[in-house]
């Protein structure tokens, strides 16, 4: 069997645990990382976690949520390869498929070599990282967002599968978790003013979206932006993050310091920063606090 890239993230979605298994027991001791949702839900929530290399669907989903799912996938996770599977599909429903945005059909019961031939085609989908890129010895991104947080996913996603897909499957979790955090922080409390009180009333009332759509139309609050800097440096065997927002900043020291000696069960707010520095102990913030800056080490 054609083995697929090392590390590689596979996400499968299938309310049948045979079928489940039957993918795992291909891709056993062959480099894939198999995870597994049984419905549309699961599948985005793990996305959102995980930032998959490749997702694999069953076309017939209950009440046939698989072309939903398809499409959802698209409009938030562009960069990330799309496999459908059906059993015994038609013409029509392949063409249905590839609309959708499948790189590939499967026909179920999937056969071993059919699934790694597809794995490899959907890997050429997918933008080669600056670490697997020959020749690169430096790089830079610059990204500018706005504020809406339901936009986090989406961006964090493109910037773990751009800049940073062959890190090991923890680290890329460690990355994730404080890439979201600290977006959430620069959109949220940097340039909306949701502060962590304000926000915690509005969750307990349930009106924690109307307070986001409150300040996403506020004149001096709508068109504040978020910059994303990343560098590559392949002689440093480094990966830096810079994150700015447009806020007022925060009384950052406090906190860090804070982390440093433990989070405490009462010190509610600032656990995310801290949990960030646990990951990447040399975070740091300007002087005003309106920027962050951490390194990820390549090995």
């Amino acid at each position: 069997m054609t083995s697929v890239r090392p590390s590689c993230t596979v996400l499968v979605v299938d309310p049948c645990a045979d079928t489940q298994a039957r993918i795992h027991e291909h891709l056993h001791g062959r480099g894939c990382s198999i995870i597994t949702a049984a419905d549309p839900e699961a599948a985005l929530a793990m996305i959102d976690l995980t930032a998959p290399d490749i997702v694999i669907v069953d076309l017939f989903l209950p009440a046939g949520r698989g072309i939903d799912l398809a499409a959802a996938l698209r409009a938030r996770h562009r960069v990330c390869p799309l496999i459908l599977m059906a059993e015994q599909p038609s013409e029509r429903t392949i063409l249905q498929a590839l609309r959708a945005g499948a790189v590939d059909v499967l026909h179920k019961p999937v056969g071993v070599e059919e699934l790694a031939h597809a794995l490899q085609r959907a890997r050429r989908h997918v933008p080669a990282t600056l670490a697997e890129t020959p020749g690169v010895q430096w790089c830079e991104y610059t990204l500018t967002a706005g504020s809406n947080p339901a936009h986090i996913p989406g961006i964090v996603s493109w910037l773990i599968n751009t800049t940073a897909a062959t890190l090991p499957e923890i680290q890329r979790l460690h990355l994730r978790g404080t890439l979201s955090e600290l977006l959430f922080n620069a959109m949220e409390h940097g340039n909306l003013e949701v502060f962590y009180q304000e926000k915690q009333q509005a969750l307990a009332e349930q009106r924690y979206d109307e307070l986001l759509s409150q300040r996403l139309s506020q004149p001096h609050l709508k068109d504040r932006l978020v910059t994303i800097h990343v560098r590559f440096d392949r002689a440093k065997k480094l990966l830096e993050y810079h994150i700015a927002d447009e806020g007022k900043g925060f009384k950052w020291r406090s906190i860090l310091n804070r982390s440093q000696d433990g989070c405490r069960p009462q010190d509610i707010n600032g656990r995310g920063i801290f949990l960030a520095q646990s990951f990447f102990p040399g975070l740091s913030y300007n002087d005003r606090g309106n920027e962050v800056r951490f390194a990820v080490q390549l090995d």
